[in-house]
């Protein structure tokens, strides 16, 4: 039952004109009476999870329609353990330590347990209060005023002992939409929760493949260092005999300099890849981890795609600005209910007495007490507060509107990032391809007289470059595959999805 136009509803995104505001302020008295009656009802308006046409957005586009065809994601299934997909031993090792000891993840579900116990403590408000209560008092009246006891003893002893009920209905549903508000914060800390693993094993799998590839980077720069380092020394032998001339020597001592710049950035960046691997898993950088794993990592073979409403119903950063937007929108509720009756009910038992022997030897004293108050005039707080609720609703749904779109963009710049950079790969593995043919060509000529030795280090020196361009190409798309996981939202579970697909606040 919802008798007031309260705020942005959901279903229909439009905010009530004032009037109709004012009207809902002014709750008639046979609404109020009629509530009661029933039982009580819940005023506010109710939450429909959103779509991203009811958001005012768009589905369609070249990268979700190349997303669909006949992939895995487009029927709804991806891995949970994404991750294994890269077929290493020790990523799967590496990403189980990061989600067990992460200390992110120790902050993240404190938070939601902390979110959950306020769940806990706002619905016991649909319970009566009981509270037993014992004092023993020892007074003196003085000589002009008698002693209300019957001994009329001046200075006199009391004992009382009381139990009190108090119970406040919840007419109107101002606690349930309170309850419900919280709950929707408890959802989106969870859904956080699982953003945040989904984040802390992409970074974990994207710096263990960066650690491969530096290292990979690291050996072939070595042995560029190498083959300059035989080319310069070949340059001098052919220069000293005149065969060379100082300025070819000059540009080979220029090029072995260069050669040994590349070295030390990539020793840096694979010390500082280890180190963030280290942190990841929730250790110090000097405590030792897995080795690493010999060789080129394997890349997944086909990589998960998935249709638009997919993504908004199951990435957990939207499902938590979802639950952002639910909680603001209870919150309307709780504010219209602050403005209407409020109905208390209270009861007593107890006794007094001067000796605490006698203080259960006589009746009991009871009181049954029911108030009724309406707000009246509070200098505009209630009304501002409930406007202040629908505006953070507004902000809210609009919110959601900005990660959904931040979603789609990132899962449409990850697909073209892998279409480019999987075309930068092609490229680059054909050009080592050719370097490699003409270095063996050039090393047969060579051996059978017909060409120097100079020209065969400067294809030796060439396809040692082209395979460090391969391995920074290799390196590039795979990081847009761990990218691409994490713009899906990782691993999508079943129980997930039937939690989101099915939650809905029911009162006690």
């Amino acid at each position: 039952m919802n008798p007031l136009p309260a705020g942005s509803n959901s279903l229909n995104g439009q905010r009530p004109s004032r009037p109709a505001l004012h009207a809902a302020r002014r709750l008639p008295l046979a609404t109020a009476l009629t509530c009661l009656l029933l039982g009580g009802c819940v005023v506010g308006p109710d939450f429909k999870r959103l779509d991203p046409a009811m958001a005012g957005l768009g589905t369609t586009g070249p990268a979700y329609t190349r997303a669909a065809d006949d992939v895995p994601g487009a029927s709804g299934d991806l891995s949970s353990h994404w991750w294994e997909n890269y077929q290493s031993a020790r990523i799967n090792q590496l990403v189980a330590l990061a989600l067990a000891h992460n200390p992110s993840i120790d902050v993240a579900i404190g938070n939601l347990k902390a979110a959950q116990n306020y769940v806990a403590a706002q619905r016991g408000f649909f319970f009566p209060t009981v509270q037993a209560g014992y004092s023993a008092t020892r007074e003196n009246v003085g000589p002009n005023l008698t002693s209300p006891l019957v001994s009329n003893a001046n200075p006199y002893s009391l004992h009382t002992a009381q139990l009190t009920v108090g119970f406040v209905p919840d007419v109107f549903g101002g606690n349930r939409r309170a309850v419900e508000s919280l709950q929707a914060q408890a959802d989106s800390q969870r859904h956080q929760l699982e953003a945040l693993r989904t984040s802390i094993a992409s970074n974990v799998v994207a710096a263990v493949l960066q650690e491969s590839y530096l290292t990979n980077q690291i050996d072939v720069s070595r042995s560029a260092i190498k083959a300059a380092k035989d080319q310069l020394e070949h340059l001098r032998i052919t220069q000293q005999s005149g065969y060379s001339s100082g300025l070819d020597l000059a540009q080979q001592q220029v090029a072995y300099a260069q050669t040994i710049a590349l070295l030390p950035p990539l020793q840096k960046a694979l010390e500082q890849t280890r180190d963030l691997i280290a942190v990841l898993c929730g250790q110090l950088p000097a405590q030792a981890l897995p080795p690493a794993e010999k060789g080129s990592p394997t890349l997944p073979a086909q990589m998960p795609r998935v249709l638009p409403s997919q993504l908004v119903a199951h990435r957990p950063d939207v499902k938590a600005a979802e639950e952002q937007f639910h909680s603001a929108l209870a919150q309307i509720g709780v504010a219209t209910a602050n403005l209407l009756p409020q109905l208390s009910l209270g009861a007593s038992v107890g006794n007094s007495a001067s000796t605490f022997n006698d203080l259960f030897s006589g009746g009991p004293a009871w009181s049954l007490i029911a108030g009724l108050t309406q707000p009246l005039y509070a200098g505009g707080t209630l009304s501002a507060r409930k406007r202040a609720a629908e505006d953070i609703a507004e902000a809210a749904r609009a919110q959601y509107k900005v990660v959904v779109l931040t979603a789609f963009q990132n899962v449409a710049d990850t697909l073209y990032a892998l279409e480019n950079d999987q075309r930068a790969l092609q490229a680059a593995r054909d050009v080592e391809q050719a370097t490699l043919k003409l270095r063996d060509h050039i090393r047969e000529q060579y051996r059978s007289g017909y060409t120097s030795l100079l020209l065969l280090l400067i294809a030796e020196q060439s396809y040692l470059q082209a395979n460090l361009t391969r391995i920074s190409a290799e390196a590039s798309y795979a990081g847009d595959t761990v990218s691409l996981y994490q713009a899906l939202g990782g691993g999508w579970r079943d129980d997930d999805v039937a939690v989101s697909a099915g939650h809905e606040q029911k009162a006690p």
